[in-house]
């Protein structure tokens, strides 16, 4: 019995197809990372955030920021 081999095409269409697997995986990976990291940013930056207090001015009724 003869084991069929693939030929040269054969062996370069599934070693493309094996890195284009591998590069999107790596891709997938590294945007879920990035997604994470930009929501703790996020976080950081709303809790960071100086929080404007308003001030009234005693029987003028306008109120101005401190």
């Amino acid at each position: 019995m003869v084991i069929p081999t693939p030929g040269v095409i054969g062996i370069l269409i599934g070693s493309a197809c094996a890195l284009a697997i591998i590069v999107s995986g790596i891709l997938i990976l590294i945007d879920r990372l990035a997604g994470r990291l930009a929501l703790r940013l996020e976080r950081r930056k709303q809790r960071r955030a100086p929080k404007r207090k308003q001030g009234v001015h005693a029987h003028s009724g306008i109120a101005r920021k401190i």
